[in-house]
């Protein structure tokens, strides 16, 4: 993927983790789809900052 993909989709993802988060305390939804919703967006979120941009400039290995 490239980075500026990556980039938006790890936007979207944080404020879907962030928003979900926010609206459940508030008690706008229910807890337990706040909780559901922000664990599958942080896990996927996780996968994705893993993987490598392509297109980019290569990071020298240390």
């Amino acid at each position: 993927m490239s980075k500026s993909t990556l980039n938006t989709l790890s936007t979207i993802l944080g404020l879907v983790a962030g928003g979900s988060t926010l609206l459940g305390g508030t008690g706008v939804i229910n807890h337990q789809l706040a909780s559901t919703l922000t664990g599958l967006a942080t896990a996927v979120l996780g996968y994705l900052v893993q993987q490598p941009a392509s297109g980019g400039e290569q990071q020298p290995q240390k």
